[in-house]
C-alpha cells in the first residue's frame, strides 16, 4: 500500500510540480523565505541610482549573503547592482518567471542568505531612512513644475 501512495505522489509532482512550502511569501521575495532576506528593495527604488550606497552599506556588511534581481528591471537598472555584487564578490541571481511582478512596488532587489536570520527592518525605506528622506525631498520639487502648472503659468 506504501508503494501505491509513493507513485501516486511521485505521478501528482509530475503532472503539477513538487508543492512548495508557503508560494506566495517566495514569489513576494523573489524566490526566498522572508525569514533569509536582509534587505528588500521595491522595483521603484532599484531604478533609482540614490539608493546604490544604502545598497553598498549592506552588502559590505554581509559578504557571505546572495543578492536576487528581478529580471522584469531594464539591464541599465539593474547592472550598477550586479557590478557591485561582483566586486564584492557576491552571488547574485536573477529571476524572470511570469510570477514575479513588474510594478514599481513589486521586489526588485533581494539581499538573503542561505538559511534563517529574521532580521527586521528589511525594507530599503525603513532600514536606510536617510536615504528616503533624500529621495522623497527631490521627488517633490518636480511635481511643482507639473505640465499642468507650466500650462496655467505661462
Amino acid at each position: 500500500m506504501a508503494e501505491k501512495s509513493q507513485m501516486e505522489q511521485h505521478l501528482q509532482n509530475s503532472v503539477y510540480g513538487t508543492p512548495k512550502i508557503n508560494p506566495d511569501e517566495q514569489r513576494h521575495y523573489l524566490g526566498t523565505f522572508r525569514e533569509r532576506v536582509s534587505l528588500a528593495m521595491t522595483i521603484a527604488e532599484v531604478t533609482d541610482r540614490k539608493n546604490l550606497d544604502a545598497f553598498i552599506t549592506e552588502i559590505s556588511a554581509h559578504p557571505d549573503f546572495q543578492v536576487i534581481l528581478n529580471g522584469h528591471i531594464e539591464q541599465t537598472d539593474l547592472g550598477p547592482y550586479m557590478k557591485l555584487a561582483s566586486q564584492h564578490n557576491l552571488k547574485f541571481t536573477i529571476k524572470q518567471d511570469e510570477i514575479y511582478g513588474v510594478n514599481d512596488t513589486d521586489l526588485g532587489l533581494i539581499v538573503a542568505s542561505d538559511h534563517a536570520i529574521n532580521e527586521n527592518p528589511i525594507l530599503l525605506a525603513k532600514k536606510y531612512p536617510a536615504n528616503r528622506d533624500l529621495t522623497t525631498t527631490n521627488a517633490k520639487t518636480p511635481a511643482k513644475t507639473s505640465w499642468l502648472d507650466k500650462l496655467l503659468h505661462h
